[in-house]
This record gives C-alpha cells, structure tokens and sequence, in this order.
C-alpha cells in the first residue's frame, strides 16, 4: 500500500513576489509538483500536485537533518483531518531549503496538503516519536 495518494501545495504570491521563487520554495519541500497559477485581484493562487512516489522523500530528510521529528510530528498531529494531513511552512525559510513551522509571515505561508487512506502510518514514517532523539516507532 502506498503512504499517500497525493500531495498539494498551495502559496498565494503577491506582486512584490516573484513567482519563480515561490516554485523554487515549494519544489525544496516537495519534489516534481505540476502547477497552475490563479490570478486574483490582490496575488496569484499557486497550487502544485503531484503523486510522485518519492514527493515526500524531501520532507523526510529535512526533518531528520534539522533535528525536528519531534515538533514535525505535533504539527502533522495538529493538522490531520480524516484523510488529510495539512500543515503550513515559512515560505522564506522553504526558499532557503529549511523547514520552518513558524508561518508568521506578511508574505502568507506554503501549505502542504498530504492525502493518504492511512494518515497514522504515514505519520509514523514522516516523523516517527523519539526518545532523546532518536526514533522509537
């Protein structure tokens, strides 16, 4: 069985933005994203999916580089719904090649939108529970 079917992610650009370097920010978290762009009146709505096998593969070892399985795990706790995970990133820290969940930004946030039939299962592998840091699960 697969861990997902389908990751989303969504950022509003604004004019002052270059829509480029918002793509870039969301492909150093996700992997192979195809996107659309929506013009709105204030900003643009930039949206990227993919069902790539390894569009997680990213996030797996950003989280276990940075040493944040932990805070990972709560925020992925917090933002799980049914069948969705959703969970929201700083867009300039994305851009640096960084996890941030700290989306306090005037620029608005990158959400991650993960699909999956098994929510837990993929949250025990994205970001397993630890003990000193080092993983348990």
């Amino acid at each position: 069985m697969e861990l997902f079917e389908e990751v989303e992610v969504e950022a509003y650009v604004y004019p002052t933005e270059d829509i480029e370097k918002v793509k870039k920010a969301m492909l150093n978290l996700i992997p192979d994203l195809e996107f659309e762009a929506f013009e709105k009146e204030e900003y643009t709505v930039l949206t990227g999916k993919t069902r790539s096998r390894k569009a997680l593969s990213r996030l797996y070892e950003l989280f276990r580089g940075q040493a944040i399985l932990d805070t990972a795990r709560s925020f992925l706790e917090e933002g799980y719904f049914g069948e969705e995970i959703i969970i929201r990133v700083n867009k300039q820290a994305a851009y640096a090649g960084v996890v941030n969940f700290n989306e306090e930004s005037p620029l608005g946030p990158i959400t991650i939108i993960i699909r999956s039939k098994d929510p837990k299962k993929l949250m025990k592998w994205l970001a397993p529970r630890t003990r000193d840091g080092v993983p348990i699960e």
